[in-house]
């Protein structure tokens, strides 16, 4: 055991004798390799931190590009409003004057012509606000060319679609009068009764009775 001892310490001597002999100063060695280390991790965190700032930019210029593209659709969007509005009020100024046009054909007994152009009004405005009174309009239209088919066909999907109209009540008279010209006086009975019935005191009810009354004598025959 103890020839062993002596044996690793005389080792040691040795390799100091040699380290010393070769020049090398193995302290200051170690001292270059730490402040090497040290300057390779304030490399490394200042590589970390460069990349932190480059994520935090790409971020921020996500963010910037994202609301380029909100601004750009927002512009866009208000861009296509505005047109779509300016685009309605065109519309409504040419379809107002259509169906003025329209009814002034009506008033001067152009029944033709008003057929066609309240017809072409209808085609081409059918979300237009006088849309409702246009149809009324159509079927006075062609009742005044008596054209009794279109006529009752015409005031009968007025009815169907404007039961609150303020018209509705005087469109139940012509609807009446357009079968008495077809020969369908039952009909025209029912209706005036109806419209007798409903609206009691609407303006046009003393006509109404006349009328009813003028039909049922047909109906029945003079009396001997």
């Amino acid at each position: 055991m103890k020839i062993f001892l002596l044996l690793f310490v005389a080792s040691i001597l040795l390799s100091s004798n040699v380290i010393a002999e070769s020049g090398i100063n193995f302290e200051k060695v170690v001292v270059n390799h730490n402040v090497k280390i040290q300057k390779l991790n304030q490399r490394y965190k200042a590589l970390l931190n460069e990349i932190d700032q480059l994520r935090e930019k790409q971020k921020n210029d996500n963010a910037k590009i994202k609301e380029l593209f909100k601004l750009l659709e927002f512009k866009q969007t208000k861009e296509v409003v505005e047109q779509t509005v300016t685009q309605i009020k065109k519309n409504n100024i040419k379809a107002k004057k259509m169906y003025s046009n329209a009814r002034s054909l009506l008033l001067t007994d152009q029944f033709k012509q008003a057929v066609a152009m309240f017809q072409k009004y209808l085609n081409d405005y059918p979300e237009n606000s006088n849309v409702d009174d246009a149809h009324y309009w159509l079927a006075r239209s062609y009742y005044s060319l008596q054209d009794y088919v279109n006529a009752k066909k015409t005031f009968i999907g007025f009815q169907q679609d404007n039961p609150k109209h303020h018209k509705f009540s005087n469109s139940l008279i012509e609807l009446a009068r357009v079968h008495i010209e077809l020969g369908e006086n039952d009909d025209a009975i029912k209706l005036l009764n109806l419209m007798i019935k409903k609206t009691p005191e609407h303006n046009s009810v003393n006509k109404a009775k006349e009328l009813l009354n003028n039909i049922t004598k047909a109906v029945k025959g003079p009396s001997k």
